[in-house]
């Protein structure tokens, strides 16, 4: 029996993934969901494939236009991320002192010996310093009035959409890149296609763009951060380098949510484990941004950790735990499943891999990540995250959950256009001669009738999926109503219950007033949706 060339998904020079000898591999049609990810010759995970700087300028450039288009927002956590990045630039530091009266005052703060320093991570900030330097430039060419009236002014929402489009933009390309590297497709041009529409799901069906071009949540940066990470040890494990790169990465990751520990660990434990050669290069590369951290802190909060690190979150595992994880997957206003149903395709991928014989150590960290995330999420007493849209603490694992569907995405590939991959031997399938299969173009056997009725249906499903997923991301990034939900007619915050309310989902809020509510054209005012107010009250200056 010969075996199809190209291995397995993910080759590791380090460690090897043998396989069994043809006598121990069960017989399987070239039918089978588990065996459409090894079919045919594909090339190997370093083979460069060209053209992808232009293609990755290109996406970056829709996605960047896209959500700077996009006109809403609300900047609850991130009110002082560009006042920290303007007292960053000009007084070289994070005290807030210099912009009192603050707006909001007593809100996303902590004072040290007198000082007002930002209670959320300050490393977020970083990501608009660059934009705050133009600012600044811009007013001195008087065509802007300069960062620092802008902060005082309280309308820096537009500094903060362009550094996190900037990050949302960057993310996408991470991810483009990521999906070269996992899917097998032949020939490249169809790789390249596969990868752009899986990059764009990303930046448009998730909450990368509901939530994380919105403001400047912690989200953006951290999504970057494990994007970044994780296309390092995919790297690595080629034979290329990655090893200090994820560390360095994962590491950076951390400074932007705490959250992203479960990452880390998760990571960490996978190289002690299977790549322990590895170690001191992962170590070597995380300690550069860990130092930066920890300095930081020591100079500014006279501890190593921010007080958003150390203070706790109030856990409740025995009164709200059980409601949490049901209504982190399938609430109307916090459901995972209900806002962005293509996660599906991350279970599937998992499925693919295991059926194939090919759930590594490293896939099976992967699949863990998510599933210890939602737990502690759904740990937090104030599990829905405040003003929030969609499935806002599951946005950092976004990468990993995209990471994790590739391997189906490629299975609906190969279903969509079978005639596309390079013929298989029928040897090469397990098949043996006068199975029921029939011959086909482009491989060695065609699936029954039965069969591809079912495929034809979930693929159905998955593009039902993918619709439903654009819509619903679309409303938090365009229609103002999908934020005021949060607040009208009551304040989730005091009463919580509303976020199983079905009869007016925040996942429809924003079309129905569309449709039916008497201010429709204010639904589109440019701006942060705390800044000028809701469609039921007047339009602030």
């Amino acid at each position: 029996m010969r075996v199809p060339a190209g291995g397995p998904l993910i080759r590791s020079a380090s460690a090897p993934c043998p396989r069994p000898p043809p006598a121990a591999r069960p017989a399987v049609t070239s039918t089978d969901l588990a065996v459409a990810p090894t079919l045919g010759p594909g090339t190997g995970l370093a083979d460069p494939i060209t053209g992808n700087r232009v293609i990755a300028t290109v996406l970056a450039l829709v996605v960047f236009a896209i959500d700077m288009a996009s006109p809403s927002g609300m900047t609850a956590d991130p009110i002082r991320a560009v006042s920290v990045a303007v007292s960053m630039v000009h007084y070289h530091s994070l005290s807030l002192n210099r912009f009192q009266p603050l707006p909001d005052p007593g809100y996303a703060i902590t004072v040290v010996n007198g000082h007002i320093y930002p209670l959320f991570p300050w490393a977020v900030s970083l990501f608009a310093v660059p934009w705050v330097i133009l600012e600044d430039v811009g007013h001195k060419l008087g065509l802007t009035e300069g960062s620092v009236a802008m902060v005082r002014s309280g309308h820096d929402w537009g500094l903060q959409l362009v550094s996190m489009a900037t990050v949302v933009a960057a993310t996408t390309v991470v991810v483009y890149f990521t999906s070269l590297r996992v899917l097998r497709l032949q020939p490249q041009a169809r790789r390249r296609r596969w990868a752009v529409a899986v990059a764009l799901a990303f930046a448009l069906a998730t909450p990368a763009w509901s939530t994380a071009s919105r403001a400047m949540w912690q989200h953006g940066p951290s999504m970057l951060c494990i994007a970044v990470g994780l296309l390092c040890a995919l790297r690595a494990q080629s034979g290329q380098r990655g090893w200090m790169g994820m560390g360095a990465a994962l590491a950076a990751s951390y400074a932007m949510r705490p959250t992203d520990s479960i990452v880390i660990i998760v990571m960490a434990v996978w190289v002690v484990v299977s790549q322990r050669r590895h170690l001191v290069a992962v170590v070597a590369g995380a300690v550069p941004p860990l130092v930066v951290l920890v300095g930081v802190n020591l100079a500014v909060y006279h501890q190593p950790l921010s007080p958003y690190y150390t203070g706790g979150q109030s856990f409740d595992i025995t009164g709200t735990m059980a409601v949490a994880l049901a209504g982190n997957l399938v609430s109307p206003a916090r459901g995972l499943l209900i806002f962005c149903p293509l996660v599906v395709l991350s279970v599937a991928g998992v499925v693919v891999r295991w059926r194939a014989g090919e759930l590594t150590a490293f896939w099976k960290a992967l699949a863990v990540i998510p599933v210890l995330h939602w737990v502690v999420i759904s740990a937090f007493k104030h599990w829905w995250g405040g003003d929030s849209y969609g499935p806002r603490f599951f946005t950092d694992l976004m990468p990993v959950l995209v990471v994790l569907a590739l391997p189906a995405v490629e299975v609906l590939a190969r279903w969509l256009a079978p005639a596309a991959e390079p013929a298989v031997p029928l040897e090469a399938t397990g098949t043996e001669p006068g199975a029921d299969t029939q011959p086909g173009v482009g491989s060695a056997v065609r699936p029954t009738p039965p069969r591809l009725r079912w495929r034809r249906a979930l693929v159905a499903l998955t593009l039902v999926a993918l619709v439903w997923s654009l819509g619903v991301e679309a409303q938090g990034a365009i229609l103002r109503s999908a934020w005021c939900w949060n607040n009208e007619p009551v304040d989730v915050d005091v009463h919580p219950s509303n976020l199983w309310n079905w009869s007016d989902p925040q996942f429809a809020r924003g079309i129905r007033t569309v449709i039916w509510g008497p201010d429709r054209r204010s639904e589109i005012t440019r701006d942060g949706v705390d800044l000028i107010g809701c469609p039921t009250e007047p339009v602030r200056p």
